[in-house]
């Protein structure tokens, strides 16, 4: 055997009980061989994720705010037969910032995949 494929140092660390039938069960959904395959594969080349929940709350409250302008769009239309350019170009700008926040979350997604 090579000397870059001994494996002769030994990680350890504790696990509560849950957590162990948890990396198990990953572990086999993952189709690795063997336990010690999945993680020294997570160790290696898994990734950690940290995200600000902020900017999904804030498209959370736009898709809110878009909503609510349809609505009201819609009452008056029903209301008066009118529909405003204005009304129009600001639902359609809110959308286009919406759209750039997901493409936005989407390359950051796919960067990690890679």
């Amino acid at each position: 055997m090579e000397d870059e494929f001994r494996r002769n140092n030994v990680i350890k660390f504790k696990v509560s009980d849950d957590e162990l039938d948890f990396i198990k069960k990953k572990a086999e959904l993952s189709g690795a061989k063997s336990l010690s395959c999945y993680l020294r594969k997570m160790a290696i080349t898994g990734v950690i994720i940290n995200y600000d929940d902020k900017q999904l709350d804030d498209m959370q409250k736009d898709i809110n705010r878009i909503g609510n302008n349809v609505n009201q769009i819609a009452v008056r239309v029903n209301r008066t037969g009118a529909i405003y350019y204005e009304d129009l170009q600001e639902i359609k700008g809110k959308v286009k910032e919406l759209w750039q926040s997901l493409q936005s979350i989407q390359s950051i997604l796919q960067s990690i995949k890679r």
